[in-house]
């Protein structure tokens, strides 16, 4: 999430993993003036830290240092960079975090930025502006390798996905953002190695008896994760419901627990901005919990309109009773 302050522009503007300054075209930054160098100077990130090295005839300064053709310099916040000419204002260098794929803010002045507006380096999910009351879903999907942004006030999730590629403009509180791609390694989220599965947890949801709260556990062997009491726990554990009495019924895996939207709405007592809200939430809770798994989009999976809990284990307790689980249990009361 590297950065640079244009003094004389007076605008701030996003470093590449490897970015280019020149009179070129095709480069990240281009200078149109005759003492600058068609490829004068670039700064890059070599996994440690963030390098300048100068590449014309002219020079490049820092802090009024000259670097030769060829030499390099570690780069520091607060650092000034003059290409060619110290008499020009140059760039001053504001942020050096690595590389990563970033919302890039639009709507902002000099004075702004960086202190009220700032970028929104990605993880793997964000609920945008706040997960209080989120505009849009903006995640990283690993089985295509893709970002996609779904809107939380559309009726169905064919409407909602896009994809989202280097360059486009989301936007979300009266604000305009573009995305930036990393472009060298790809998402963050797809150098990691995926070591968990939903399938490798048993969710356990502790209903209280007036079914007012819900508390959920995921347990994995001797290991557990509190998930806490969260209202979107409600939604998954009504979906469960159905599940495990599609399942009682005989129906197949592939063919279990799929509620139309408006149904679950109606009977969560939702609108479906509402209930959209709490799937989101719900999905991201758990991109949080467990950063290296890779599915958390099947947590809740929609289709044509319906939507079903995507795990096929869990139990229900209402109060010390166990009165739900999947897989089925010949005898309920004694599991």
């Amino acid at each position: 999430m590297a950065y640079l302050f244009d003094v004389a522009a007076e605008t701030f503007f996003p470093l590449a993993p490897h970015h280019t300054f020149g009179r070129l075209a095709s480069v990240d930054t281009q200078l149109d003036k005759p003492y600058i160098s068609k490829l004068h100077s670039a700064i890059e990130w070599n996994g440690r830290c963030w390098r300048i090295k100068n590449l014309g005839l002219n020079g490049t300064w820092i802090n009024d240092v000259q670097l030769g053709q060829g030499e390099m310099a570690d780069l520091n916040v607060n650092d000034h960079i003059h290409l060619a000419e110290q008499a020009e204002p140059g760039f001053r260098v504001i942020d050096l975090a690595p590389p990563s794929d970033m919302l890039w803010p639009l709507d902002m002045s000099s004075e702004q930025m960086p202190s009220q507006v700032q970028p929104i380096p990605l993880e793997r999910y964000h609920l945008l502006p706040d997960t209080q009351t989120p505009e849009l879903a903006l995640y990283f999907d690993h089985q295509d390798q893709a970002w996609y942004a779904e809107l939380m006030s559309s009726a169905t999730q064919e409407q909602r996905r896009e994809t989202i590629q280097h360059g486009d403009i989301l936007q979300f509180d009266n604000l305009r953002w573009q995305f930036i791609s990393a472009q060298v390694y790809g998402p963050t989220e797809a150098r990691v190695r995926s070591s968990h599965k939903l399938s490798d947890f048993e969710f356990v949801f502790n209903l209280s008896l007036d079914e007012e709260t819900t508390q959920l556990e995921l347990r994995q062997s001797q290991h557990s994760i509190d998930l806490a009491v969260r209202s979107h726990h409600y939604l998954m554990l009504q979906l469960a419901r159905h599940r495990a009495d599609d399942a009682a019924q005989g129906l197949d895996a592939k063919s279990q627990g799929w509620v139309y939207a408006d149904q679950l709405a109606n009977e969560l007592g939702l609108d479906s901005t509402h209930m959209n809200i709490h799937i989101f939430r719900a999905r991201k809770q758990l991109a949080d919990c467990l950063p290296d798994s890779s599915d958390h989009q099947c947590l809740l999976e929609r289709r044509g309109g319906k939507i079903r809990f995507g795990c096929d284990r869990f139990k229900i307790y209402k109060g010390d009773q166990l009165t739900t689980a999947l897989p089925l249990a010949t005898d309920i009361s004694s599991a």
